[in-house]
Order: structure tokens, then sequence, then C-alpha cells
């Protein structure tokens, strides 16, 4: 059988960081494209296991058209058509399913990814998909390509569902605590990770992914680990339980990397740094096969230390990404970010004494900033910290997290608007944000205003030009600049 697997466009993305005039402010392609690995795993899997034809589409890094993606899916006239979904991309998901029904009327078209985790009843629902995937889809899928394959039913499969199938589920609802509280239907999972094949690059060798922090055109991605056991009240990662890959089984594939000729790594963990000794283990590895990479990952402060990062740093760690948040211990304890100020200092002291990029990762719009005195105070605390880059972004208000909730149980939301969207995708549907205190208006201006404050100031401007390492890096910086530059034009 021929396989199709589909990263769908982004062009109806759903507006999460609008500006005063509704339109996006610092879009999320600003920041750099990212393969989609979770469909390169499902794939590569599936070819590990089976005979299937695989191809590969992401249409995001392509930047591929609607007509262009139908003469695409012509061409190959695949028997399966696999697509991986967000709920902000679900206008997008919706209409790549009716392209290959369309052109492929008699196909199996199967949805995954992040959205029939977050709403699988709605996902099951859809019009245009044969089948869901619910949860981890390697085994799942591969599984349901076998049975279509033999002319069998599938239904019995768990985490694959349909509009019928699924009633069963939803009618005897379970509580599995590996995945956030809404999962109540059995999910596919993947208990031992490192028994997966390696992703099978070939499919996007062809494909330049860039990070607007790198030093690089030629980014690779790597999962090191899956879940995270953190309960941050902001947070919609999907999968608590925390699972490892060994560092031989890492390096394995850094190594298959280079010989493919990628540059620079990035681990795209949704916790990379669980413990110091991982880290640790990870740099043995590299060590022990004379390797030093440049690489970076996203991290948390509360389980840096000192040996970790010197390891890091020599076995060629080039930059960290924190999840600051905000500037209070108040704040971060209402955040549930299981640290505080103390220990965000220290990590950012010990990487600029050791020469390791930072990146703090902040929000404003908190619940508990209820004047611009607040919002103010807490962004003082970002400029003092002087990291090398700061995103600064607008709380937004996601399903399925404890924020979300309360935002809903205190009449700050509406309820069931995203259950409503899940049903019925439009382009016009906003993210909600918290404006109990402070519009979104003057939310935005204060997040531009800090943008200004942060990254114009003569000592910042002077570092960043005497650290930059390439061509590739100067060009990222410029177009940030100008970025900002252009969105902030918009308010004045």
């Amino acid at each position: 059988m021929r396989v199709l697997f589909i990263n769908p466009p982004a062009l109806n993305t759903v507006i999460e960081n609008p500006d005063e005039k509704g339109r996006e402010f610092l879009e999320a392609d600003a920041f750099g494209d990212f393969p989609p690995l979770g469909l390169l795993y499902v794939l590569s899997h599936l070819e590990a296991k089976t005979d299937h034809q695989c191809y590969f589409f992401d249409c995001v890094a392509e930047r591929m058209s609607y007509n262009q993606l139908r003469d695409k899916i012509q061409e190959i006239s695949p028997d399966v058509v696999a697509i991986t979904s967000f709920t902000v991309g679900l206008v997008d998901v919706v209409m790549t399913a009716d392209i290959a029904r369309s052109v492929v009327p008699h196909a199996h078209i199967c949805l995954g990814g992040h959205h029939p985790i977050a709403y699988p009843r709605e996902a099951a629902e859809l019009k245009g998909f044969d089948s869901i995937v619910v949860g981890e889809g390697e085994i799942a899928f591969t599984d349901l390509v076998e049975c279509l394959a033999n002319g069998e039913d599938f239904t019995a499969i768990q985490g694959v569902y349909t509009r019928e199938s699924i009633k069963a589920a939803l009618d005897n609802p379970i509580r599995d605590k590996r995945f956030l509280a809404r999962i109540t239907v059995p999910s596919g999972y993947v208990e031992d990770i490192d028994a997966l094949p390696m992703v099978n690059r070939k499919y996007l060798r062809h494909l330049r992914y860039q990070n607007i922090l790198g030093v690089t055109d030629d980014l690779a991605t790597i999962l090191s680990s899956r879940g995270c056991p953190y309960l941050c009240t902001f947070c919609d990662v999907p999968i608590k339980s925390y699972r490892e890959r060994s560092a031989k089984s890492v390096v394995d594939e850094i190594e298959a990397c280079l010989e493919m000729g990628y540059k620079e790594f990035r681990f795209y963990d949704d916790l990379f740094n669980i413990t110091a000794d991982k880290v640790i283990k990870l740099c043995d590895e590299l060590d022990a096969r004379g390797l030093k990479i440049d690489w970076d990952f996203r991290g948390r402060v509360n389980t840096i230390t000192r040996e970790m990062l010197v390891r890091a740093k020599n076995s060629g760690l080039r930059m960290i990404a924190f999840g600051v948040e905000t500037g209070s211990d108040e704040g971060l304890k209402a955040l549930k970010k299981g640290t505080n100020t103390a220990k965000v200092n220290r990590a950012f002291e010990l990487c600029r004494e050791l020469g390791i990029i930072t990146v703090a990762d902040y929000i404003i719009g908190h619940p508990f900033e209820r004047t611009i005195f607040d919002v103010d105070k807490s962004l003082k605390f970002l400029v003092d910290l002087d990291p090398d880059y700061a995103q600064i972004s607008i709380l937004k208000l996601y399903p399925n997290t404890q924020i979300y909730a309360e935002a809903v149980a205190k009449g700050v939301i509406e309820p069931g608007r995203w259950e409503a969207f899940s049903k019925n995708p439009t382009a016009d549907f906003v993210v909600d944000h918290w404006d109990e205190h402070l519009d979104l208006a003057t939310l935005t201006r204060l997040q531009k205003r800090a943008y200004r404050k942060f990254y114009f100031r003569p000592k910042y401007v002077m570092r960043s030009v005497f650290q930059t390492r390439s061509w590739v890096e100067f060009k990222s910086k410029v177009y940030g600049a100008l970025k900002l530059v252009q969105t902030n034009k918009r308010s004045a």
C-alpha cells in the first residue's frame, strides 16, 4: 500500500498573539521551522515493520500551496493518508483532508497528532476522516495500516477510533494518569521509546530547518525523551509520564545526522534536563566517541548544576532556553513552576560565567498581574536577569490546562469555545487571554514596549554584535530586529 504522511500547510492557523488590529504579532514562523518529528516517528516505525511504500510532505517547510498539495497527492495516489494536527491548525487540517478526499476518494484518511488527544470526541466526529489515532501513534498506526491491507477490522486497536467505535469508549471513561485529565479513552502509548526505530530523515533531508537563534541554516531536532511530569498551570503538554532514551541511542542518532551533513542540533524535548545526571551521561557518550557538536536545549532552572553545565559546555553546548515565565516567587508558585527566583538567577549566572548563551521565555498577562505596575515589576526582573535573548508572550489560555479551567470558573472566558471550534473550525477563531484586569490592547502595548526596552539597550546591542559567530546568525539577528521594528510601528 502507498501511505502518505502530511504535515498540513499553516496558512489559517488560529491567531494566538493578536495586535491591536487583530493581526498576528510575531508569527510562529518568525522563530524558525522545525520538522514534525512525531509524524516522522510514525512513518519510520511503519517503514521498519512493514513493506508498505511511504511518502512524506512537510507543507510548512516546503511552503506548499493547496494547489501544489493537490497535484502531489494526485501524483502519488495514496491508499492511506495520515495527517498530523494541532488544534490551532485545525482549519488547515480539515482543508488538507478535503483535498485528499477529492483527489483519492477511496483512500483511508487518518487524523493523528495533538488534536485527537485534546479532543477525541470532536476529532472522531470530524467529516473527512475515516479514523483517528489518540495518543502515540507508532504502534497503533502501523497496526491500522496492516489491518487495512489485509481487509481486517481495526476498531480493536488501542488508540484507533472511528466516529462509531469511539462511542463505547466515551460511554465508559477511564482515567489514564499518563495523560492529561481530559484523556478518558484508551490511548496509543509506547512504554520503551528506546525500542522505536531511529527517525528516517531521508524524507526531509532536502529541506533546511532553521532556528532564528541558531548559527546555521541546517538544523536537526532530536527528542531524547517524551512527556513532562511537571504541572505548570498554563501548559497543555498532553503526556505526563516521562520516558528517557538511552544516551547511546541518542548519540547514535546524532552520528547518523552528522553522516547526513547536519551541523547543528536542538533537543526539542518537552523536558530535556529532568536531572543533571541525564545530561552528564549524554556528555559522557559524546566524549567517548570524540564528538563535539553545536547543540542547545529547552530546559528548567531547578535541575541546573555547575558540573552539568561545565560538562555540557565542553561537549559543545551553545545555548539553553529556560522557561522563566515571571519575575516573583509568588508568581512562580502560582504557576506551579517548582522553582524560585533565586534558582533562576543562579542558573543564568552560571551560564554567563561559562559562556553559554541563554534565552528567557517570559509571559505577561497573568491573573496575579492586576496593574501595569505589576507587569512592569515583573519585566524589570527580566531586564535585570539580562539573558542573551528573551521571548516575551502574553498568557494564552489553552484548554486542558488548570489556568483555563480557572478562567472559565471566574467567568473571564466563555466555556465551550474550543469544543465548538473543534466541531466546526473557522479561520476567525482567536485564542483567549486573561483580560480580567488588563485588556488585550494594553497587554500588547506592554509586550511591544518590553521588547523595545530589552533589545534596544546599547549594552545589549554591543554584546550581541560581538557574540555573532556566523553570517546565518547575523542575518537572523537583523531579521529579528527588523521584525520588532515593523511590529512596533503598527501601534505607533
